[in-house]
Parts: structure tokens; C-alpha cells; sequence
């Protein structure tokens, strides 16, 4: 659904500002994913009118969900979110009135996060193949649920890390599991000693990032066990 709401022009130009600052450079991706869910917000849609990006596409899973976390935030809203963002444009040096340079930004730049104040700096990986090691080895199995498969994997290998990282998408196995919303996988694993309270780079453990995709059957799990 499209937004039905109209910016005001004050929100243009911040974010004609934003486009070229170079202030925006040394902001943080915290602030970066926040600039980019409200405009997204403000401009596309009050939700994501998209599927959530897989755990290998990191940048537009961030991206998501910042959209998404700005939307629950401002539902019913628009006007305090737009106060929002010419209040972060205002503490990168945007004033109102000020002249700035025309946006040409595509369409394909504004949804990959480039230019317009909105892009995020996330490191991306490159998924691996479906032949690949990785995809058919542990964290494969947990993002499938296959606990067959995991036992299996875990009786063969005694010395293995059940909380390693994959060398791909960098998290844990029980934090795929728990994304995934795999209930059968992510108490296998919390069995057979996977540490729940671990977090992933961006900070999240297992439950935070159950709790996000609302897989509440696995939230109620890793808070019971």
C-alpha cells in the first residue's frame, strides 16, 4: 500500500541535503537505518510492502528492518516521523532554506540505499552456492530444520563449535535457526549446548531476532530453556 501521506517541502529539501552532505559520512549505520526507515516510511509505503531480504542479502535485511521497526514506531504517525527526520537532518547541518544541490538519484539508487541521506554502509556477502560446503553443512541444516541431518553432522564431528560462525553470512547457527522460525532446530541445538545468549554483529541474540520475524513459538522456547 502506498503511503497516504505528502512530505512537506521542508522534507525535501533535508532530504535534497542529505543527498550530497558530507556530514553523513561519519554518522553511524544506527542513525543511517534510521534516516532510511522513515523515509521509506514517508515516501513508499507505512510497511514494507516486501517479502524480508534472506539472512545472505545483510544490507537489505538492516534496511527492512529499520522500515519496518519505523513503521510499528509511527503507526498513525507520519507527521512525528517527519519532525523525526528534519530533526537528524538539522543535527547534520541542514537548515531550512539553505540552497543545496538538485537530487538526480534513480529510482535503483533510492532502493539500494544509495545517495538520498538513506544509504547504509553494511557489510555484504556474497551468498554461497546451493553446491556449496556451507550450505549443505550445519547452518544449512538449521536454516532447513533438518534435525536428522544435525545429529548426524554433530555425532561425526566431536570436536565441532555448535556456536562457530558460518564463514558466509557471519552468525551463529542457533541465530539461523531462530530467524527461520525452525522450533525442532533451535532446540536440537540448545540441547546439545548452543549458548542462547551469544549476538550476532549487529548485536542480536537467538530470541531478539525470533522475536523480530514474530516466530513467537521460538521465542517461547529460547525463553524456557
Amino acid at each position: 500500500m502506498a503511503t497516504p501521506y505528502s512530505p512537506s517541502s521542508k522534507f525535501e529539501e533535508a532530504v535534497a541535503y542529505l543527498s550530497n552532505a558530507s556530514s553523513l559520512t561519519q554518522v553511524s549505520n544506527t542513525v543511517k537505518l534510521e534516516l532510511y526507515g522513515l523515509f521509506k516510511t514517508l515516501t513508499v509505503s507505512p510497511s514494507p510492502n516486501t517479502p524480508r531480504p534472506s539472512f545472505f542479502d545483510i544490507s537489505g535485511r538492516a534496511k527492512w528492518d529499520a522500515w519496518r521497526f519505523t513503521a510499528n514506531s509511527y503507526e498513525g504517525r507520519l507527521l512525528e516521523a517527519e519532525h523525526r527526520y528534519l530533526d537528524i537532518a538539522h543535527s547534520l547541518g541542514w537548515e531550512e532554506g539553505s540552497p543545496v544541490k538538485a537530487m538526480d538519484e534513480t529510482e535503483e539508487q533510492i532502493e539500494s540505499g544509495g545517495g538520498t541521506g538513506m544509504g547504509v554502509s553494511v557489510s555484504v556477502v556474497s551468498p554461497p552456492s546451493p553446491n556449496s560446503e556451507a550450505a549443505t553443512g550445519l547452518h544449512g541444516y538449521a536454516m532447513e530444520d533438518n534435525v536428522a541431518a544435525i545429529s548426524a553432522f554433530l555425532n561425526a564431528s566431536e570436536c565441532l563449535d555448535v556456536d562457530a560462525r558460518d564463514e558466509y553470512v557471519r552468525v551463529h547457527r542457533l541465530h539461523l535457526a531462530a530467524d527461520r522460525g525452525n522450533v525442532a532446530a533451535v532446540e536440537f541445538l540448545l540441547e546439545h549446548g548452543a549458548d542462547k545468549t551469544l549476538k550476532d554483529t549487529d548485536g542480536y541474540t537467538a530470541v531478539d531476532l525470533a522475536t523480530i520475524a514474530q516466530h513467537l513459538d521460538v521465542v517461547a522456547l529460547l525463553q524456557r530453556k
